[in-house]
């Protein structure tokens, strides 16, 4: 097989090996990381996930003989916790430029590596009994449970199987956002993550493009959610109350106007945004205190400052919390109310009308999400439906009003002399993917294609 590296690196092996024995264990580790970083720019996969095996999984010399002897140095100062580290991230250093390449087989074999027999023989030899004592360890603990369902693979362990996980977009939050996990790890997550919400939004768009057609269903279009055909309706009752261009444009009005007014008029034009008023009788007592009043009161010492960028994100992300979370983060009383009464609808809207204040602020939204949802999924599927019934209300909504998409709810049947027709039964949704830059917005994925869909 071919060499990895040339005469001249071979001939400062010696040196390095000295660098590494007499320095510290975050030099091995780069050995070891800086490996793997050339060779999956050079060679295919078979070729890499043969060296990776040689030197995790059997500890023979490869081509590259530093990054050997830098594991050997790992295992010999009994580091495993370095070593579980280096471990994953070499592996989502190669799953990241294999996803990116769509060679989602090779990220399947570099986590089956892991199941291979040949971790539990037994062996005198110190270094590689010990290497696959951190193996048996590393393919029981929860770190490989994620890296196998990241990669594609169904976990191990059936205990992992719940509802929860057809909200894993939400879930993988939690991944991309420690930032105790390697590098590589957070990028893998938030790229997939983004890949299951553009899933969604495609299969979403395509099934009721089915549902509402004189065709009917088609049966090999699957249901993304759990709402049933009713989520057609949904759609249209979410563009009817105010319609997909009026509600964008009102959050930028909002952002447009926080440049120029102080922290308390913000709050004040934001409450009056999401269509509220503090002395409103008709919100609940429950959302007066749990949101209207701690607004009023948040930051109170900063009122009289101008509004800045950061002021209106760390805004925006405590009424996300005061909606969803208690300060003991768990459901909120206002959620749990909303989740009693079936009323999904109306808090979505308040959540969606955040969110479009400025793309970003979905992120703190995830967030909290996702831990209501680590609440929630120690739980059967049926104690806990209402919340699953809000989760894909919630999603159907965001998938709506994304920043990528345009949707518009529009009249099929002229109905003559009729100005205030709310039979949505005469209305259809089109749907339009498009390319949007817009007020710190990341540019549109490349993959992605302008494309009209109607339904």
């Amino acid at each position: 097989m071919a060499q990895f590296y040339n005469q001249n690196q071979s001939n400062r092996f010696s040196e390095q090996v000295t660098d590494i024995t007499a320095g510290s264990i975050e030099k091995a580790q780069q050995h070891i990381y800086n490996f793997f970083l050339e060779i999956i720019k050079r060679y295919e996969s078979e070729v890499i996930l043969n060296q990776f095996e040689k030197l995790f999984i059997k500890y023979e010399e490869i081509d590259n003989v530093s990054a050997y002897y830098a594991l050997g140095e790992i295992i010999f100062h009994n580091k495993e916790s370095e070593f579980k580290y280096t471990l994953l991230r070499c592996c989502y250093i190669l799953n990241n430029n294999w996803a990116i390449n769509g060679n989602i087989s090779a990220c399947q074999k570099l986590v089956d590596l892991f199941l291979a027999d040949s971790i539990g023989i037994p062996t005198r030899i110190y270094k590689l009994k010990k290497l696959r004592q951190w193996l048996q360890s590393f393919a029981q603990s929860e770190e490989y449970s994620t890296l196998r369902s990241l990669s594609g693979r169904p976990g191990v362990r059936k205990i992992y199987h719940n509802w929860s996980e057809r909200f894993s977009s939400y879930l993988l939050i939690s991944e991309y956002a420690d930032p105790r996990k390697p590098f590589e790890q957070r990028q893998y997550a938030e790229n997939l993550s983004r890949k299951i919400k553009k899933q969604f939004k495609f299969d979403l768009a395509m099934y009721t493009a089915r549902i509402d057609s004189k065709l009917g269903a088609n049966p090999q279009r699957q249901n993304p959610t759990n709402l049933g055909d009713g989520v057609l309706l949904l759609i249209k009752r979410v563009l009817n109350k105010q319609g997909n261009e009026n509600y964008r444009k009102a959050a930028r009005n909002l952002y447009d106007q926080s440049h120029s007014i102080t922290f308390v008029e913000f709050k004040s034009r934001l409450l009056a945004y999401l269509g509220i008023s503090e002395d409103d009788l008709e919100i609940s007592e429950v959302f007066r205190l749990t949101v209207v009043q701690k607004l009023k009161h948040f930051q109170e010492h900063r009122d009289d400052e101008l509004m800045t960028l950061s002021l209106l994100y760390v805004t925006c992300n405590r009424v996300l919390q005061y909606l969803l979370l208690s300060e003991r983060r768990k459901p909120s009383e206002f959620l749990e109310l909303s989740l009693e009464y079936d009323n999904f609808l109306n808090p979505i809207i308040l959540l969606l009308k955040i969110v479009l204040i400025q793309p970003h602020i979905r992120f703190y939204l995830e967030g909290y999400v996702a831990e209501l949802i680590k609440f929630y999924s120690v739980y059967e599927e049926t104690e806990c439906q209402a919340f699953i019934n809000f989760l894909d209300v919630l999603n159907v909504t965001l998938a709506i009003f994304d920043e990528d998409t345009d949707y518009s709810l529009i009249k099929m049947k002229n109905i003559e002399n009729d100005l205030t027709d709310i039979n949505l039964d005469n209305y259809r949704v089109f749907s339009q993917l498009k390319r949007l830059v817009d007020r710190g917005k990341k540019p549109v994925d490349p993959e992605d294609t302008t494309e009209t869909l109607n339904f």
